[in-house]
This record gives structure tokens, sequence and C-alpha cells, in this order.
């Protein structure tokens, strides 16, 4: 029998691919009783991910919910892979990067070890350990204040660390992507240390999955368009495409199952 924690998350798929999923349907899909399925709906709807309707529930279109770094990870891990892999190629020998926390940029990570002469900083935990391994690169931590839900680093601390750097790359792992609210994260004091990064890098760098287009956090790290790559997958939405296309952002995508 799956775990709560993969029951609620599973049903939040399902909510948001159907748009709408019955407590009896899910009951008998789950084989878990209704008492059940409405105490997983009462805590999805509590933080965020879906809104009860008439014995249903269906998708909350707006603001996220944020995950933690254990349930990120069980999303999409296929296709974060894949962007990864493609946005890590974007990195070569004798550069200065910063590698953002997130599951995405911690495959970037994996794809590095076999370069030489390579300094990351990170605010990730994750994505340090990832690189421990790596005898090429120079991993330096921002330090500051640990969101242990996020294995990250932010804070007053971790941007007087980054003050004093000058970095060739940034890559933003990040809670959402939209037209209107722009480039956002959950944290307000991980957005503040997002902007810095941006701020003390020539070139920004966003790695995206398709599944964060049209959504919103509460804090923005940059407009829309004010990146210069975009790494993502083939189903970015066309109107997307087209507007980072017309603000002469520079868009990766891979293919599902490549």
């Amino acid at each position: 029998m799956k775990s709560a924690v993969e029951r609620r998350m599973e049903i939040v798929s399902l909510v948001n691919r159907d748009g709408k999923a019955r407590v009896e349907d899910l009951a008998a899909q789950f084989n878990v009783s209704s008492v059940t399925i409405r105490s997983d709906l009462s805590f999805l709807e509590k933080n965020g991910y879906v809104v009860r309707s008439h014995g249903a529930a269906i998708p909350n279109s707006g603001v996220i919910a944020e995950l933690t770094v254990h349930e990120k990870r069980r999303q999409n891990a296929g296709i974060k892979s894949l962007i990864g892999q493609a946005a890590a190629k974007l990195i070569e020998s004798g550069d200065t990067v910063i590698l953002d926390s997130g599951t995405t940029t911690r495959e970037i990570a994996s794809s590095l070890k076999a370069l030489d002469d390579v300094v990351v900083m990170t605010n990730g935990l994750d994505v340090a350990m990832e690189l421990a391994s790596a005898p090429g690169i120079e991993v330096l931590m921002s330090g500051g204040v640990l969101r242990k839900g996020a294995l990250s680093f932010s804070g007053s601390q971790a941007e007087s660390s980054l003050k004093n750097y000058r970095f060739d790359k940034v890559f933003l792992g990040v809670d959402g992507f939209d037209l209107r609210a722009g480039i956002t994260t959950h944290s307000e004091q991980e957005a503040s240390l997002n902007r810095l990064m941006c701020e003390i890098s020539e070139q920004v760098i966003a790695v995206v999955d398709s599944t964060k287009f049209g959504k919103r956090s509460c804090h923005m790290i940059r407009e829309f368009g004010n990146i210069d790559i975009l790494v993502t997958d083939s189903d970015i939405p066309e109107d997307y495409l087209q507007g980072l296309r017309e603000m002469k952002v520079d868009v990766i995508i891979v293919e599902k199952g490549n």
C-alpha cells in the first residue's frame, strides 16, 4: 500500500490532469476509505494543492504550494535530468558559476563531475554534496540560515558572502514562471538572494520544467523576459516560447523520451 505522502502526491497529479476527482473514485482507486480520502483532501487544501468542492477536489490554479525537496524529487525526475544534462553543456572548463538550490540544479551538478578547473558557488546543501566527489570542481557554499525542507541556505549572511564575488553564469531553479508575475519563488529571503546572484553574474540561465509555466509564488526574482537563456522541455506553451524569443531569450528545448 502506498504511503500517505505518495498517495497525496498522486491525488494532486490526478486532479491537475483530469480537472476534478471525486472522493468515492479516489477511495476506490487507492483502496482506502472515503474518510481517509477526505482527510487527504483537507490536508491538500490546507497546503494549497487543491480546492474541495461538493464531494470532489479541483485544481488550485494560481499560487502554488511549496513542496519539500524530497517531494520535488519525485516530480518529473526524468525530464529534470534531461534539462540538467543540457544545462551542464553550457559550462566549460575555467568557468565560475552559481548553482541555485533545487532539484533541477542538482541534476546539473551531477553532470559536471568530469569537468576540470570550474568554480561552483551554491546555496544548496544537496548540490554541494553532489559535487563533493568531483576532483576538478572547487565548491563554495554561501552559508546563511538553512531552510531544512528545501535544503537551501539564505538570509543576510548568505547575501554578505556573495557581494564580493563575480561569476560568469548563474543557473536558477524556480517555483513559478508566469507571463505576468515573472519568475518567482516561495521564500522572500531566497528570492532576495537569487536577485543578488543575478546581479553578480554575467549570464542568467533559468532551468525550468514545463509544469512551472503559468504558476506563480509570492516573491519575484526576475521579470518574465529578464534572463539570457531558458532550458526547458518540449511542453513549453507556445505563447511563452514566442514571448521569450521576442524578448531575445535563447530557449534550449529538450525532448521528452530522448
